[in-house]
């Protein structure tokens, strides 16, 4: 009788009974949930992160909980091309940007990667004290809004490449969405890949078809994610952005269709 009348019982059942009768409950619910589980296993580990700070590995475990976490809550991830990982090259993975959940994703691509860092805005340092946690496991802050400052700091990571053999994970189309058709691509990424001559490797996220953001539902699903070959920018130079640019956005919007369509069987609102 003490076990059904506490507080955090009730709560668990309200929550789930509130989940089957009102399903746009469920939605913030599980959206609340996961964004909660990535800042706590962020900041749990502080401590042990302090032992090697700027460690990408330190994330390894944190990954794990959060994915285990998400696929609790019915979404399972499917990664494909891991054999065109090199994880003695450094350089630029784009990824496409669909939504906050992305940070688990990120954390299920260090498993394979081993050495890759996300590239996020500045202002997410300054949510204390996630934005420390994240500092420590790698991850680099830019000052959007600031041309100069990100320069600068894309610099210093463009040496990080070659000296680290670190991966910069950025998400070229520098905001998130949920549409069919990919934003155009920003330059800067490829900036970085051409500066540093390192590889370009698209990553491809198939839609998620489990989550409409406009009805406010949130349901099962999977999300088939596409490691495509590295791109070599040896001998590449700024004339040669363009067209880079352009490719790779292609590449990469003829697969996202492809996988888009092919997860729709896996997913239910």
């Amino acid at each position: 009788d003490a076990f059904f009348g506490s507080w955090s019982l009730q709560l668990v059942l309200g929550s789930i009974l509130l989940s089957l009768v009102w399903p746009t409950f469920k939605y913030y619910a599980k959206m609340t949930a996961i964004l909660f589980v990535s800042f706590m296993v962020l900041v749990i580990p502080i401590p042990l992160f302090l032992i090697k700070p700027r460690w990408p590995l330190n994330a390894l475990i944190s990954g794990i909980v959060a994915c285990e976490f998400i696929r609790w809550l019915g979404v399972e991830y499917e990664i494909r091309g891991t054999e065109n990982i090199n994880v003695k090259n450094g350089g630029v993975v784009l990824l496409n940007h669909q939504s906050a959940i992305d940070i688990v994703l990120l954390s299920r691509l260090l498993r394979d990667f081993r050495n890759i860092v996300p590239v996020v805005k500045k202002e997410l340092f300054y949510a204390f004290p996630f934005g420390i946690g994240s500092y420590l496991v790698g991850v680099v802050f830019i000052d959007r809004k600031n041309t100069a400052s990100a320069k600068d700091v894309m610099n210093r990571e463009s040496i990080a490449i070659n000296r680290d053999n670190l991966k910069l994970a950025i998400f070229p189309e520098g905001t998130r969405h949920d549409k069919d058709t990919l934003l155009p691509f920003k330059k800067g990424s490829f900036h970085v890949a051409i500066d540093s001559q390192s590889i370009v490797q698209p990553v491809v996220v198939s839609k998620y078809r489990f989550i409409d953001h406009k009805r406010k539902r949130f349901g099962r699903g999977r999300v088939i994610v596409n490691i495509l070959p590295e791109i070599s920018m040896q001998g590449k130079t700024k004339e040669d952005l363009n067209a880079l640019v352009e490719h790779c956005q292609s590449t990469m919007q003829a697969e996202f269709d492809a996988l888009s369509a092919e997860v729709q069987q896996y997913c239910h609102l």
